[in-house]
């Protein structure tokens, strides 16, 4: 029977819609049919975005750092914009090159939405299924704000960077890039204007939607942890222990595996955008500081602080769905061992009771998410990035007076 006609396949599509939209624009999207011709298509559609972004964004952006290499703030201005694209090139590669892995996971995903589950836990999987819709709908309006600032203003002459002549010419562009070409004839400036602003949504739809089917994949696991517990605590009062107990075991390989396939996916990506944040917040927080206490200040274009601001809140939003999504998973796995340890397992006979402390000892152990299966994704990790990266702005404003 084809799974599409479970009435729970339809919770699977509305769960992941909004994470299906931008991830199948960018061909990131694996095909579940895994129809030939589609994956096809998606495959070059990812080497052209990839093209594009190297072309018009990240090679550009490079040798304009180049150039600047003596200028600190048009340093800063310019690592802003290129660290990103750098984090976009990766997540691109990344998610690419785990199709297969993604379509397993996709594949278990749909597979708990279909299975027979009582009223509860449907409602438990829809409740963490909300909660993953907010936040992709939150993280695609930050993210429309930001590339609005970043390419609607320049456009009407209000920039949101500092200009110069060793990056700029007579018509800026929204972005600090050094092309191979004079871009102030028409219609060169504005075909190039043009290709930036294409490339920064396209790029801004790969962070974001990435990004969100983290979240996604983790909120889901958190659920299927949540009735995992459930299940646990009328195990011991079930009629028939072993089969209760052998469903039990069954449903927690099951989660081990889904958790390991989401860091086998994330760890390396996460590891880079750690140390990416690390970096980019240092760099804002400098950047936003000389502009607050710059003398002239009255004379900096509004829009330009407007810009940092934006940046810095998705900067930190999204730092924080790492490390609160890292730290919601290692909670509800913390809750299932507590709740194998909360069962009136003494009063089963020694049998049971011997088979219930295999399941104990697996369970001890943390579902946890890593930054490249070194770094775990926690909220205390994200209080010590927070606390290193205004460290190292500190020492940056002292240098610079």
């Amino acid at each position: 029977m084809d799974i599409s006609m479970y009435p729970g396949y339809r919770d699977f599509v509305w769960a992941v819609e909004l994470n299906r939209y931008g991830l199948e624009l960018v061909g990131l999207w694996p095909t579940l049919d895994k129809a030939a011709k589609t994956s096809y298509i998606s495959d070059l559609r990812v080497c052209i975005i990839f093209i594009i972004i190297a072309f018009v964004c990240a090679i550009p952006f490079i040798c304009s750092l180049i150039r600047v290499r003596s200028d600190i703030i048009l340093v800063i201005d310019n690592l802003q914009v290129t660290l990103p694209v750098m984090v976009i090139v990766l997540k691109l590669i990344i998610m690419r090159w785990k199709q297969t892995a993604l379509l397993s996971i996709l594949n278990m995903m749909a597979n708990d939405w279909r299975v027979f589950k009582v009223d509860t836990q449907r409602d438990v999987m829809l409740k963490w299924a909300r909660t993953a819709r907010f936040i992709v709908t939150c993280g695609y309006i930050m993210t429309g704000c930001a590339v609005i600032i970043a390419i609607v203003f320049p456009y009407f002459g209000v920039p949101f960077r500092r200009l110069s002549n060793l990056t700029d010419s007579d018509k800026p562009l929204p972005f600090q890039a050094y092309y191979f070409y004079d871009t102030d004839p028409s219609p060169q400036f504005e075909l190039t204007f043009l290709f930036q602003s294409i490339t920064m949504f396209l790029a801004a739809v790969i962070y974001t939607s990435v990004d969100a089917l983290l979240g996604l994949v983790i909120l889901h696991t958190c659920g299927q942890l949540e009735n995992f517990k459930d299940q646990l605590a009328n195990m011991a009062a079930s009629k028939n222990f072993d089969s209760a107990l052998r469903n039990s075991v069954l449903t927690h390989v099951r989660l081990i595996r889904f958790t390991n396939k989401i860091e086998d996916i994330f760890a390396l990506m996460m590891l880079g955008l750690v140390i990416y944040f690390g970096i980019v917040f240092c760099l804002y927080g400098f950047l936003l500081l000389n502009v607050m206490m710059d003398e002239q200040m009255s004379e900096v274009p509004f829009s330009r602080i407007c810009y940092v601001i934006v940046g810095v809140i998705i900067l930190l939003a999204h730092t924080f769905l790492y490390c609160g999504a890292g730290e919601l998973i290692t909670e509800h796995g913390d809750a299932v061992y507590q709740a194998i340890y909360d069962l009136d397992w003494y009063k089963l006979d020694s049998r049971n009771s011997r088979s219930l402390m295999l399941l104990m000892i697996r369970a001890s152990k943390p579902f946890r998410i890593t930054a490249g299966k070194v770094i775990p994704l926690t909220m205390a990790t994200f209080c010590s990035l927070l606390k290193t990266s205004a460290g190292y702005t500190s020492f940056l404003l002292a240098n610079y007076d």
